[in-house]
């Protein structure tokens, strides 16, 4: 377990990671340290940090990698009776050493007979006990330690008896030049102000052969890391909601990570239960005053100004402040500038669950009542936000409805729209059944709301429920306007708002111009777009501009501007599209309609993405993801933003930037089709560097398109194919994409567009076919297949329009693959890559034409072609491409242009870090040069050390330097 608190029966057990993470520094400090050991430094080391933080774990991922070589012993303090036992951490030690002893040790008289089971030492004059003691051990140590070196860990100092602390010290301050390397466990929360262990560890540590080794919490990607190796679910935003739940304690991680498990395997049962009982036993340790106070400040969700805890709590200053400094000091509340928080949420949540409902309700009712009266005593955001929810949870709707009102108007007012539409859901409950006046008016007002919430599936449900309170016949217009709202929710979940469109432009006539006909045609107009109907878009955004000239709106004139600058960007206008889309922005910023402004320097970076022009689009994704940011707009718009910011670079081959962003985006858990899109983007990335575990895990989601609505399923169906395709490609069975290829060409002849997904999809295709056909060169049966599937494929390449530079190079590369042998194709499509600087199908021309070359017996050519193939698949760090270069480079007997073999193993990532490391880098600007974490480095330097069977840079360095890496 990566905690201190072993699983009791009956608690949650399951979810305990197999991997230790966050932790590569730590250990890599271990390993210096017994390197220190073997070279006649002995060294102690102090690792310490709350419970559950991994220091057991640490030690013994430690131990275990040390080997026969070393002589390991464990003592632990016993956290009852440790007061009324002496020596307790130390009995299993001299038991331990007196076994490994090779002769006799302990004489008849010696001291060292207490520690062993059934001996009674004579009687020594008074006061040479102790000191008889200390020095027999150390003599013991030192008689073990000649033989091999020692390992000796003291687990659990913090209970550890006066005599033991004693005896540890005395053995820190005395190891001389033994090879001895001792170790001893603290946990911080368990020592209160005094506490011994508390003065002993801070001497122990100004000696310069002492080191102390604070645990800190794992950061959100380290939990990723740790939460995908105990299930093998790679899941950005689980990753994100269990890191502000644990803290990035691992052991709550576990805990989270089993009790999901629990929930999910259908067990049923209070799964919370098992881990509030651990967290509270904690709590239950603690002395009654400071256990009041705990239970008083659960009532605030965040941190509680100091003032108002005073007012709760009702305790006299000085017992306050002595309850304050013991939870502080135990790490249980953390004291910030005007206050104090709980330094875990889910102890907080677990001491909140613990109160007795009518307790709960008469704080929170005081807590609301000293709020009324002192507005200044709340500490989150806006004082109406905690007064509404004081009032809420006192139970007293008709001041918590007045309250919740207050507080949305508040939020809007600071364009924090998740929490007016929290505060707007909490009146609509808490609405009379009888005022459907009132009713509709908070669902219209909440359904607005959850657009720029980033709230579709909430909005859906808010407009359905209005809708179920108009008459189409009495109020058409009201109507088609919530049908227009809801198809554009439904839309952004699935695609499936089409129907919705049709009914809405039904109620309205077309002859009188009104705002909800021109929103509908808008809308109408971005379904055809993203069905690459660019011809209709174009009509519908226009007929959309006309109702807004004729209404002299200019909100709706800037909507009509934008989605008509969208539809001429996918018919290939791309300078036509920005100039377009630049004006409905300026109209946009003028009259104030923020959702417009995003949307249309969104629609900007789609164009220029389309047009091919990358880095264009890398600016003005930027750009736009600061604006939304601006104007509280990022959790609508910026997935899809990120869609085309990852797309750009991924293009210019940056893939640790693409990676870094798609992962921040799906960490703030998006909307399902933004979801899918990123993840599709990373699966692509994984594969190309030949992570297959990891690009099975993002494509799982693909597997279930057949429950999705059609127009979703159409829409991700070409990402679903190219990846089906690219995974049997590298897996190296090409037969297994099979079954996705007749699908395709079964259903793509009816559902073909012209935009890039399709076409991406398409060259998938022609490739796995080619790889069927080369796996398998004398199947008559295969060949048959193959070419049948051709030219089906050919007719649909046929069938589709180039209308950008972009898709005009994907044509290009198309023609080659469906003609192959033909040199002068393969130049083409390369040439076309090499001008829009797309680095991954560049790579691919570039081998494919190389292969082409040879079979034209241009070896020449084919050398030429697969260095510069092999200069940019080193770049992008693709295994994949690597992999085929290699290949064919072999098969052809051509110069290798590989470079020298790897004989520890290392992976791609982990020759990355090898070879930034050997230039001088610390763990911070390896980070930085590669785009990941400092934590990740860590990881990858232990493993590395690991490998290579170093414990020092330089021995990492000398490795580089014989291998030739640099």
């Amino acid at each position: 377990m990566s905690g201190d608190v072993e699983p009791a029966p009956g608690r949650v057990v399951r979810g305990i990671s197999p991997l230790l993470v966050g932790r590569g520094a730590e250990l890599a400090a271990l390993g210096s340290a017994g390197q220190g050991v073997l070279d006649g430094r002995p060294t102690t080391v102090l690792v310490s940090g709350e419970a559950g933080i991994g220091k057991s774990r640490l030690v013994s991922e430690f131990a275990a990698s040390l080997g026969p070589q070393w002589s390991t012993v464990t003592g632990g303090c016993l956290e009852l009776g440790a007061q009324q036992f002496a020596y307790t951490p130390f009995l299993q030690v001299v038991r331990r050493l007196v076994g490994w002893a090779d002769s006799p040790v302990i004489g008849p008289g010696s001291v060292l007979r207490s520690l062993l089971p059934g001996d009674h030492p004579a009687p020594g004059p008074v006061g040479t006990g102790r000191f008889r003691l200390l020095r027999e051990l150390l003599a013991l140590i030192e008689k073990v330690s000649w033989v091999r070196p020692l390992l000796l860990v003291v687990e659990d100092l913090h209970w550890a008896d006066p005599a033991s602390c004693e005896l540890f010290a005395y053995l820190a301050r005395n190891l001389d030049h033994l090879r001895v390397l001792l170790i001893g466990t603290i946990r911080t929360g368990e020592l209160g102000p005094g506490h011994p262990v508390r003065q002993l560890a801070s001497e122990l540590s100004r000696l310069p052969e002492v080191t102390a080794l604070p645990l800190e919490p794992l950061s959100v990607a380290q939990v990723g890391e740790q939460l995908t190796a105990i299930d093998g679910r790679y899941d950005p935003a689980r990753a994100t909601a269990t890191h502000r739940r644990s803290g990035g304690n691992p052991l709550f991680v576990e805990a989270l990570a089993a009790a999901e498990s629990t929930k999910t395997g259908g067990h049923g049962g209070d799964t919370g239960y098992p881990l509030r009982a651990l967290l509270l036993e904690r709590v239950a340790r603690l002395p009654k005053p400071a256990q009041h106070v705990l239970a008083v400040a659960s009532v605030a969700s965040g941190a509680i100004r100091h003032e108002l805890l005073a007012l709760l709590a009702e305790l006299a200053d000085e017992e306050l402040d002595g309850a304050l400094q013991e939870l502080v000091e135990r790490e249980q509340l953390v004291a910030t500038e005007s206050g104090y928080r709980y330094r875990h949420e889910m102890i907080r949540e677990a001491v909140y669950r613990n109160l007795l409902p009518g307790r709960r309700r008469r704080l929170h009712a005081k807590a609301a009542a000293v709020l009324a009266e002192q507005p200044g005593l709340a500490t989150q955001g806006h004082p109406a936000t905690e007064l509404a929810e004081h009032w809420h949870l006192a139970g007293q709707p008709d001041r918590a409805f007045s309250a919740a009102l207050i507080a949305a108007d508040k939020a809007h007012s600071r364009l924090a729209h998740e929490e007016e539409l929290r505060f707007l859901e909490r009146a609509l409950d808490l609405t009379h059944p009888d005022d459907a006046g009132g009713r509709l008016a908070l669902l219209r007002r909440a359904a607005t709301v959850a657009g720029p919430a980033g709230a579709a599936e909430r909005g859906l449900r808010h407009c359905t429920n209005a809708l179920a309170l108009l008459d189409a016949g009495h109020d058409p217009i009201g109507v088609a306007r919530l049908l227009a709202e809801r198809a554009r929710f439904k839309n952004r979940l699935d695609l499936s708002g089409r129907d919705d469109l049709e009914r809405a432009l039904g109620l309205l006539r077309p002859d009188e111009p009104s705002y909800p006909l021109g929103l509908v045609y808008t809308e109408l107009a971005m379904d055809d777009e993203v069905r690459s109907r660019f011809a209709a878009a174009t009509e519908h955004a226009t007929r959309a501009l006309r109702v807004a000239e004729a209404l002299d709106d200019e909100g709706l004139r800037c909507r009509a501007l934008a989605v008509l600058g969208v539809a001429e960007g996918g018919a290939g206008a791309t300078d036509a599209a920005v100039a377009r889309l630049a004006e409905a922005q300026r109209i946009a910023s003028a009259v104030g309609d923020s959702a417009t402004l995003v949307g249309s320097m969104q629609w900007k970076a789609y164009a220029l993405l389309l047009g091919g022009r990358f880095e264009e689009v890398i600016v003005a994704a930027k750009d736009a993801l600061r604006m939304a940011e601006s104007v509280g707009l990022y959790r609508r718009a910026g997935p899809m933003l990120t869609v085309n910011l990852a797309g750009a670079l991924l293009a210019l081959g940056r893939w640790d930037e693409a990676l870094q962003s798609a992962e921040r985006a799906l960490s703030d858990d998006p909307e399902a089709l933004g979801a899918m899109v990123l993840r599709g983007m990373l699966a692509y990335i994984h594969l190309g560097r030949g992570d297959i575990d990891l690009a099975g895990q993002l494509m799982t989601g693909f597997a279930r398109l057949h429950d999705a609505p059609a127009t979703m399923r159409n829409y991700l169906f070409w990402v679903a194919v190219e990846l089906q395709c690219d995974l049997a490609i590298v897996r190296c069975r090409p037969e297994e994409a099979d079954e996705p290829v007749d699908r395709f060409l079964k259903h793509t002849r009816d559902q073909l567009g012209h935009g890039e997904p399709e076409l991406r999809a398409l060259l998938a295709v022609a490739r796995v076919l080619r790889a069927r056909l080369g796996a398998a060169p004398r199947n008559q049966a295969v060949a048959a297949r193959v070419a049948a599937a051709r030219a089906d494929l050919a007719d649909l390449v046929a069938n589709s329009r180039v209308t950008t530079p972009l898709l005009g190079a994907y044509r290009l590369a198309l023609d080659a693959e469906l003609r192959p042998g033909r040199l002068a194709d393969w130049d083409r499509a390369t040439a076309a890559w090499r001008d829009l600087r797309h680095v991954p199908e560049l790579t691919r021309c570039l081998i494919r034409s190389a292969e082409v070359a040879l079979a034209n017996s241009n070896r020449a050519g084919a050398q030429s072609r697969l260095r510069e193939a092999h200069d940019l698949a080193t770049g992008l760090r693709s295994a994949a491409l690597l992999g085929q270069i290699s290949a064919l480079s072999q098969r052809a007997r051509l110069e290798p242009v590989t470079p020298p073999a790897n004989p520890a193993g290392l992976t791609n990532r982990e020759l990355d870090v090898l070879r930034v490391l050997a230039r001088g880098r610390s763990n911070r600007q390896i980070a930085a040069e590669l785009f990941i974490s400092p934590g990740t480095v860590s990881v990858h330097v232990s493993r590395v050390f690991t490998k290579l069977g170093v414990s020092t840079r330089s021995e990492a360095i000398a490795y580089v330097g014989d291998q030739g890496l640099l």
